[in-house]
Formats: C-alpha cells, structure tokens, sequence
C-alpha cells in the first residue's frame, strides 16, 4: 500500500510504500502516484526558479519520496494552491482506491 502524508504548515508531502494495483510496469495506481509526484516536483522547481521558494527539496526513490519547500513571505498562499492542487489528486486515488493508496492530512 502507498501511503501518502500531506503536512500543510509546512508544506511538505511523503510517499512511502507500492500500490500492487497490478503487475510491475502495469500498475495505474503507481503510475498516477508517480506523475502526481513530478508534477509537484516540477512545479516547485519552476517556482524556485523564479526566486518564488527559499529552499526546495525532492527525493524521488522508487517506493518513496519527499517533496518540500519553503516559500517567500508573499508566496505562501501560491504554494498551498500547489500543494492542495495535486494532493486533492492524491485524495482522489485513496478514495477510488482504499486497498491500495491512503492519504493522511495534517495541518489546517
């Protein structure tokens, strides 16, 4: 099972675990995890990029990740949106598929 925790405050989510959804090469779970992830990736790096993040972090390891950052003072509410963007896409797959994918959420 993947599980996914989102930490709002500190904008931060990690991945840990497989989805087993089907055979390796073939699994749509893992496949929309992982694409949900680089997205993430990607846009924070576009955003460090433009001067928008003080710091910005992506570990990316089959069956686990971290994807952190923090934004400048003015840019906090732009990086929520980021983050509450894809990780609603998470929430999406762990409820489509429970046995599979879980989220956890914490922070307001």
């Amino acid at each position: 099972m993947i599980k996914v925790t989102y930490h709002k405050e500190h904008c931060r989510v990690t991945i840990e675990g497989h989805a087993y959804s089907g055979s390796s090469g073939n699994d749509l779970v893992c496949a929309a995890v992982s694409i949900l992830s680089y997205t993430l990736a990607a846009d924070l790096e576009l955003m460090e990029a433009r001067g928008q993040l003080r710091s910005f972090t992506a570990d990316m390891q089959p069956g686990q990740a971290e994807i952190y950052c923090t934004p400048v003072r003015n840019m906090q509410a732009t990086v929520s949106l980021v983050f509450d963007s894809v990780c609603t896409g998470f929430a999406i797959l762990a409820k489509d598929y429970p046995q599979n994918i879980c989220m956890k959420v914490f922070g307001g």
